[in-house]
């Protein structure tokens, strides 16, 4: 009958405090439209956007050993099963649990003592104990845990992508020194021939001091800059190496599996394409299903501070022997069973339990705001996005055509020059416009290319490796 008694409480058993309800915040039509998102079908996979799609195979083996090598991404995968076995100890919290006992007995006995039972004796056998979860307590810890659990799926998925762009930026970076610094050694190689042109006609009183000086300094500038670019290259091939877990110099054979330079060819993208992305890609960015999956789990433990105002029952019992000598305790004569219900009921704890609740739920509102700001910042971050690609393409296409029409006048001035029809200040003048307007079209090509890059994270990125099957369940 007893027995009865407790199975029926624990198939009436209910889960006390609220169950999770998805609040959206903002409707997906009001995110379309704030973004100018076109209405498409919601496939979230065929509109994805990888950095492998830069074809550039240098790159593609830097993204493939951050993601082999990084202690990040290794540190993001122990979180990961930490979190899987704290969910696995959390469902079996709500079982019996059974445990083999041996002991021996021995107690000296005292006169003022009275009667005592027998002194000396042997046992063992099997204890069991059970936290009967009536009111669901134990299964809302369980789905607290499970929550944690995928937040911190959801964490490694997050790592891997800003891992993988912090890669790509500070490649572009590199590339851009490197053909910033290529550019440089050529403009110095005709200023130095420029020079050298120049201080012959001084020598033959053809020219005069001023002139022999501005060459020089014009020299001399482009000279200074060689080593800030140099320090820069290194410093970005040193970022690198140090994201992909590899010393500085072990890279070189990495970078030079390209033959290209990434900052002189134009990432051919239809822009109408960017439009084209569902709601869910922003719904579904990593960071924004971590902020999810915390305010899934605080309302569970709202549930489990709700039990602890509610009595808790307990069943534990023995199975085994025991006899007062060795030799016969295992012994049908020596067996010996128990079994102990209890019942725990809160009456008086000052207010406490209580607190604890009104904790839980200010804590879930705090969630419910931090999701809210995170769903903010995806939506913003993927609208600044789209708006850079495009700015960027009409700044690149300005900037590549200010270059070629100060090339031009640069050219035309300096043939002016040797004929004696303008004086070097023109020349200077021209120059360093061509030379400013050149690092300015390297950089917009750059820039534009980083843009894509915050774009790919912008919409949650496009897993470049598999996650282990183990994690996606």
């Amino acid at each position: 009958m007893k027995y009865k008694f407790f199975l029926l409480l624990t198939l009436c058993a209910c889960s006390v405090g609220p169950d999770y309800s998805y609040k959206k915040f903002f409707e997906d039509d009001e995110i379309q439209k704030s973004i100018g998102l076109n209405k498409i079908e919601n496939d979230t996979e065929k509109y994805a956007f990888s950095l492998y799609d830069f074809n550039d195979q240098a790159l593609n083996t830097l993204m493939d050993e951050v993601q082999e090598n990084s202690s990040t991404i290794k540190i993001a995968i122990l979180k990961l099963k930490q979190a899987r076995e704290s969910l696995s100890i959390a469902f079996k919290n709500n079982l019996p649990l059974f445990d083999f006992t041996g002991k021996y007995n021995f107690l000296n006995e005292n006169k003022n003592a009275g009667n005592l039972m027998a002194t000396d004796y042997y046992q063992t056998g099997i204890d069991m104990s059970w936290e009967i979860d009536i009111f669901g307590g134990g299964r809302r810890q369980t789905e607290a845990s499970k929550a944690k659990y995928m937040a911190m799926l959801y964490n490694l998925k997050n790592v891997n992508v800003s891992l993988v762009s912090e890669v790509a930026m500070n490649y572009i970076n590199l590339r851009n020194m490197e053909q910033q610094l290529f550019n440089a050694k050529e403009n110095l190689k005709m200023q130095e021939e420029a020079y050298e042109l120049i201080n012959n006609q001084y020598n033959v009183s053809l020219t005069d001091e001023i002139t022999l000086s501005q060459s020089k300094y014009l020299l001399e500038t482009t000279k200074m800059s060689i080593p800030k670019l140099e320090y820069q290259r290194n410093m970005y091939k040193n970022s690198l190496a140090i994201l992909i877990g590899k010393l500085p110099e072990d890279i070189n054979d990495i970078l030079g599996k390209t033959n290209q330079n990434i900052i002189n060819q134009i990432f051919d993208l239809n822009l109408d394409n960017l439009y084209n992305l569902p709601v869910s890609v922003i719904r579904n960015r990593p960071d924004v299903k971590i902020a999810e999956e915390n305010i899934i789990a605080q309302n569970a433990e709202i549930g489990v501070a709700i039990s602890k105002l509610y009595p808790s029952v307990s069943l534990s019992s023995f199975f085994g022997f025991q006899s007062l000598k060795w030799s016969n305790l295992i012994d049908n004569d020596s067996w010996v069973n128990s079994l102990i219900p209890g019942l725990n009921l809160p009456i008086f704890h000052w207010n406490q339990l209580n607190n604890n609740v009104n904790i839980q739920k200010y804590l879930k509102e705090e969630m419910l705001l931090s999701y809210k700001k995170t769903l903010l910042n995806a939506i913003s971050e993927v609208k600044n996005s789209i708006d850079a690609i495009e700015k960027g393409y009409q700044i690149g296409q300005a900037a590549t055509k200010a270059f070629e029409n100060m090339k031009i006048v640069s050219d035309l001035n300096w043939q002016k020059y040797k004929l004696g029809l303008i004086s070097y200040n023109d020349v200077l003048d021209a120059e360093q416009r061509r030379i400013s307007a050149q690092a300015d079209m390297v950089n917009a090509n750059a820039n534009l290319y980083l843009s894509l890059v915050n774009f790919y994270k912008a919409i949650g990125g496009k897993p470049i490796k598999e996650i282990n099957n183990d994690f996606k369940n």
